[in-house]
């Protein structure tokens, strides 16, 4: 059997912790499930690869944070406070009891993954991202392997420096959708190597690599952990107290973690105020924002903004009317660009923030972490799409319905009552999970 298993709970997206560290404050006795979706289509799981994941899935549960991963967290993220490092002492990851695994067949041997996980938000809320990466190493170990990891720290090498010429600032955001922990490692060391030569120009307009979500290779390459807030914030957060106002309640709640009295930011990598719009759609966001004097005060004090779907010139648009509107310079906050990004597609980005005159910054994941070809005809050999999206808070459904209005995540009843709510329009097909 292929063996895969992870070598530390640090290998996950810093947003996990930080995350976590908010629901220890607010939420600690919230019950969750997430579930699993796999978007590609037609993608089967052998019976092999089942096991390879159900066994790295259950070594998850031999990890601990180390004092030394412990000290280390308290240096670079002075953000956790010691009641949270605390907790992380006597953290322990339970999969026999909180993951539940099966196999549709479809075909001989073959079949459909489906995964549920279930518990504590405060206990599950670390699984999404090592599960994610433990199913599409897996999946490319045993059932696709007709690609080769050769080449993968020159292409990324290759793509930083393409992309630190137009001046681009990007973190490498690429964890959850890796084809290895192999293949992250690689990338990041040539991001570092294109940005030390960057760095080396002397050339004050060249780009710079700010850092990876990736904590335990930010603690190895000695470069800041980074990251914002994901959708499953404000998705529990308005299934628990409902959908008025919840992206700004959201953001209030994050601010008695993150923000003074609580914390100060020092710099700019731990300044964790970067709103995350989408999550039931931009259009919902800025009229809860902009609602009321309360709301316009956190646009004004929070760093800026992340595009994470839909379209992005009409994004930086109305982002920059809507800070001139409420008396702020664009010049002075920053959109974080997250949505499937390339190369190509950054340098246009950035064109785009600098013709309206606000910052702009970049999370490229796949596109790193799993860009290959294949070994047999060098043709592309595509990533696997999968999401784990948060589905139930205490028996209440999650949803997530994000600015393509055709690509929901959630229980159907609740995605189409959230669009009345909000009144939203769009197609109906939704995916459940």
């Amino acid at each position: 059997m292929v063996h895969i298993a992870l070598s530390s709970l640090l290998d996950t997206d810093l947003y996990k912790l930080t995350m976590q560290q908010a629901v220890l404050q607010h939420f600690p006795t919230a019950e969750v499930t997430y579930r699993l979706t796999v978007r590609t289509p037609g993608a089967l799981f052998s019976e092999a690869c089942i096991e390879a994941i159900e066994a790295a899935i259950q070594h998850l549960g031999t990890l601990r944070f180390t004092p030394e991963e412990i000290d280390w967290l308290r240096q670079a993220c002075p953000y956790f406070r010691e009641p949270y490092l605390s907790f992380l002492r006597q953290f322990q990851l339970r999969p026999a009891e909180q993951v539940r695994l099966t196999l549709t067949p479809v075909q001989a041997k073959q079949g459909s993954l489906h995964i549920e996980i279930s518990g504590l938000w405060r206990d599950v809320i670390l699984y999404e991202v090592p599960i994610m990466a433990i199913i599409s190493e897996a999946y490319f170990a045993v059932c696709d392997v007709d690609w080769s990891l050769q080449g993968q720290r020159e292409r990324a090498y290759a793509k930083g420096q393409e992309l630190f010429r137009h001046g681009i600032k990007l973190s490498e955001f690429g964890t959850r959708r890796r084809r290895s922990y192999a293949a992250q490692d690689v990338v990041v060391a040539g991001l570092l190597q294109a940005h030390q030569e960057a760095v080396a120009s002397g050339d004050p307009d060249a780009g710079r690599l700010l850092g990876t979500s990736n904590i335990l290779l930010a603690r190895k390459y000695g470069i800041p952990p980074n990251g914002t807030i994901a959708h499953e914030w404000t998705m529990g957060i308005a299934a628990l107290r409902g959908y008025d106002h919840s992206n700004r309640t959201a953001l209030e709640l994050w601010e008695q973690v993150y923000c003074p009295p609580a914390f100060t930011p020092t710099s700019p990598s731990n300044n964790l105020t970067i709103a995350l719009t989408d999550t039931f759609s931009t259009k919902v966001f800025w009229e809860d924002l902009l609602a009321d004097e309360r709301g316009k005060q956190i646009l004004r004090d929070w760093r800026g903004l992340r595009q994470d779907s839909g379209d992005s010139t009409a994004f930086v648009e109305r982002a920059v009317a809507m800070y001139r509107q409420i008396g702020i310079d664009p010049a002075t906050k920053l959109i974080v660009f997250s949505d499937g990004l390339t190369v190509p597609r950054c340098v246009a980005l950035q064109e785009l923030a600098q013709q309206h005159g606000i910052q702009a910054g970049f999370g490229i994941g796949t596109h790193m972490t799993n860009d290959f070809v294949r070994v047999s005809d060098e043709g592309p050999s595509p990533a696997l799409n999968l999401v784990i999206k948060l589905y139930s808070i205490n028996g209440r459904p999650a949803v997530k319905i994000s600015d393509d209005l055709t690509k929901n995540t959630g229980d159907l009843d609740e995605i189409a009552m959230v669009k009345r709510r909000f009144g939203l329009d769009g197609g109906e097909h939704v995916e459940d999970a």
